[in-house]
């Protein structure tokens, strides 16, 4: 039998890295004075906002401990999606604004203001924009993905669930680590964090990552030039502060990063020419661009090159991509990624006999620029720059039983208070279509205020019921909107579709509401093993402003908000002497007035209400130990989503959300062998499917990704001295494949995102 020793501590938490949802039976790992035997440990998770096993909370919970984000290569919040099944995560601006979609529930639209249904919270502040979602992933405890509306304790916009990341907290032991890595084109990554005590009474730790890539995936045509696109160089840090109290502790948190990357273009496809639809490219410009949705908007199969490098399939000025390699162009725009943020928490936990007090305070500021080559061309037809400044301020008191009410009874209350201002400045460059540029500025203020009150119940041995309400009021302003700038007197192409003399514009109008939110469910325990549970939810999220660019008076519009009623039931066991944990859940979310996104006839982009929303679906998860030298993790999950929704001279029916694969299913095998001499190693391969994809309501075959996998590898050697060793392989197979596909009727394209190419590298890690 291999030792047990420091090597079977990561090796078991990182077996519960995928773990789901609930159980009330407490889990122990087995032991012996000897010599602990095989069996799964069990990550804990703050998703009820206080401390449990994820095996004790009835919310369907994906957990990932830092161990097991080490051994899966998560280096940033996409990340995670190819581990967890029935989360899709995208880049909405290749390599920047991640969108979050679980269980058929997300919000496609690329603007900054366009708050998604997914809440995304960091040492529990609540990340408002996806432009604030790309920060690297790094000296963090874990991560929880809470799938369903979490309308209670979490609150703000989680209609669709939660993702949580928890830094970590310093300590007196010194705990720390240094990591480098290099790879393919050019790439390396360093990290470090280390914890000090300063006095008796408080600890410090202080971490860092930096992130380069010399070398980008991209090759740039124009002029000969031959230029790399898509080099990385980003860099962040962090230093927290734990304080002992009398009866409790403060946790202060200063966090920053730089970013001064390449974002990666778009590749440009085109839309069929009406007047030769079967011929070569027009030779010259102007052609109707609302007759390009013919030919190019069907795919045959699934290869990507069969779907460019093809001259009938052209923008609005008649050009195609002449380059067969998916990962070669001409981009006219200059690729920057250019973002500077700052963030300061503190979190301060009181505790009394039959209490405790929590407050968080947080304040997050970011200022980004994006900028990206949408058109895929040499000409500036969709070549768009977006500037974001965002500032937020969260302030949250909580109170938190400390023993049952009488006897029977845990709660937990609080208030909350939430406000971020939002000033958007984006330019997008259309001189080579219409005679100008098209300037979106506009400011948008959101302060949400909030109570609540979560209650477990031990009804007898076997049942307990949960339940828990919130009242929440929203209130979001908008202040600006669309002007044309630029403008070319001398230009003989196309005339403009725009207000040109007068600007389309919004004074400072605001939106408000105010809902109740609740959810009610039992827990049922089968055995000390086996927790069978159900529950109802009802979540809420607010409205929300158009912030794309205005044609006519009115674009600048809001939508009204979304609701939703969600049901569940979910097992969760532990069996095999603690060797296996099989847990699966179903639901079923019945959805009134779901915010989508839109790609209009006349180009224009909208967020607008659906008429309805059903979406079903199961999950199931499984973590074995069937030996002691190999762990197996897996996960799948079903989907089956529909919309019914009308926008314009738009219909859809029975239409397939963006971003929602029927099927999903992921799979980790890792062997381990003990080498002597204190040394230990492992393989890991692992493998992620994701079925057909949609990218837009329209369902066209041209507009998605037929399914896919990835593969992955990882070999290493850990040392009982604590240093690790290890060489991994992403998309070992370099498969090429669309990550994300938007079209637009004023640049006359389709345009696709192309996912990572095979990627490579060494690493070592040592403590200190």
């Amino acid at each position: 039998m291999m030792k047990m020793g420091k090597h079977v501590f990561w090796r078991t938490a990182i077996a519960c890295g995928v773990a789901m949802a609930t159980s009330n039976s407490a889990i122990a790992q087995q032991e012996s004075e000897e010599e602990p035997s095989r069996g799964l440990e069990v990550i804990q998770v703050t998703s009820q906002k206080r401390v449990q096993s994820v095996q004790d909370v009835s919310v369907a919970v994906t957990a990932f401990d830092q161990k097991s984000m080490e051994k899966l290569g998560i280096q940033e919040p996409i990340d995670i999606a190819v581990h967890t099944p029935n989360l899709n995560v995208k880049n909405v601006l290749n390599k920047s604004a991640p969108i979050f979609t679980i269980r058929g529930i997300g919000n496609a639209a690329f603007t900054s203001n366009s708050v998604a249904p997914v809440g995304v919270y960091v040492d529990e502040l609540f990340l408002p924009t996806n432009t604030m979602m790309s920060f690297s992933v790094f000296d963090t405890e874990r991560v929880e993905v809470l799938k369903g509306p979490q309308g209670t304790l979490f609150g703000r916009n989680t209609t669709a669930g939660a993702v949580s990341f928890t830094t970590v907290r310093p300590d007196h032991d010194g705990r720390g680590y240094a990591r480098i890595g290099v790879g393919n084109y050019e790439s390396a990554d360093a990290e470090i964090a280390k914890s000090f005590s300063l006095t008796g009474d408080v600890a410090a730790r202080v971490s860092a990552k930096w992130l380069y890539q010399g070398e980008g995936t991209f090759t740039n045509r124009l002029d000969d030039s031959n230029r790399d696109l898509g080099r990385v160089n980003a860099f962040a840090v962090r230093t927290g502060f734990l304080f002992d109290l009398d009866n409790g502790e403060l946790y202060v948190n200063l966090h920053g990063g730089r970013d001064r990357s390449e974002n990666e273009p778009w590749v440009g496809i085109g839309r069929s020419a009406l007047d030769n639809p079967t011929g070569p490219a027009p030779e010259l410009p102007g052609v109707n661009g609302q007759q390009y949705r013919n030919n190019c908007l069907s795919r045959a199969d699934n290869d990507i090159h069969a779907f460019i490098n093809n001259s009938n399939c052209v923008n609005r000025v008649g050009y195609y991509d002449p380059y067969t390699d998916v990962r070669e162009g001409e981009f006219s725009q200059e690729p920057v990624i250019e973002s500077d943020s700052f963030g300061a928490l503190a979190h301060a936990t009181l505790d009394f006999d039959t209490f405790s007090f929590v407050s968080i305070t947080a304040f997050e500021t970011l200022d980004k620029t994006t900028e990206e080559d949408f058109d895929g061309s040499p000409f500036r037809i969709g070549d768009t720059s977006y500037s974001n400044d965002i500032d937020v301020f969260s302030q949250e008191l909580r109170l938190t039983s400390a023993r049952p009410l009488a006897g029977k009874t845990d709660w937990i209350t609080g208030l909350m208070y939430y406000q971020d201002t939002q000033e958007v400045f984006d330019l997008y460059g259309y001189t080579d279509r219409v005679n100008h540029d098209v300037q979106v500025d506009f400011t948008q203020d959101t302060t949400s205020i909030a109570a609540y009150l979560h209650t477990e119940t031990q009804l007898s041995d076997k049942w307990k019921l949960i339940a828990g309400a919130r009242i929440t009021r929203d209130e979001i302003s908008f202040d600006g909107g669309t002007t044309v700038v630029n403008l070319d007197d001398d230009f003989t192409g196309d005339v403009t579709f725009f207000s040109v003399d007068t600007p389309i514009l919004v004074d400072d109008e605001e939106i408000s509401s105010t809902e109740l939110t609740y959810k009610v469910g039992l827990d049922y325990v089968l055995s000390d093993d086996v927790l069978l549970y159900g529950n109802f939810s009802h979540g809420y999220k607010a409205g929300v402003w158009n912030g794309f660019w205005a044609a006519t008076q009115g674009d600048h519009s809001s939508a009204e908000p979304e609701f939703i009623d969600a049901v569940e039931f979910g097992v969760k066991s532990t069996l095999m002497d603690n060797t296996l944990r099989l847990n699966a859940a179903v639901f079923n979310y019945d959805y009134d007035d779901m915010q989508l996104f839109a790609d209009l006839p006349d180009g224009r982009y909208t967020i607008f209400n659906a008429g309805s929303a059903s979406v079903k679906g199961a999950e199931i998860e499984a973590n074995w130990l069937p030996t002691d030298n190999l762990e197996i993790i897996a996960g799948a999950g079903y989907t089956d989503a529909s919309v019914d929704a009308e926008v314009g001279l738009l219909s859809y029916s029975d239409a397939t959300p963006a971003n929602t694969p029927e099927f999903t299913y992921n799979v980790v095998a890792r062997y381990f062998h003990d080498l002597s001499g204190g040394l230990y190693g492992y393989a890991q391969v692992d493998y992620t499917y994701q079925d057909d994809v949609f990218f837009s309501l329209d369902n066209l075959k041209a507009v998605s990704q037929e399914a896919y996998g990835l593969t992955g590898f990882r070999i290493g050697v850990e040392s009982d001295e604590g240093w690790e060793a290890s060489f991994w392989v992403k998309n070992l197979t370099d498969e090429e494949y669309f990550t994300e596909i938007l079209t637009s009727g004023s640049a006359g394209v389709l345009s696709g995102q192309v996912g990572s190419p095979r990627m490579f590298g060494f690493t070592f890690k040592t403590e200190i």
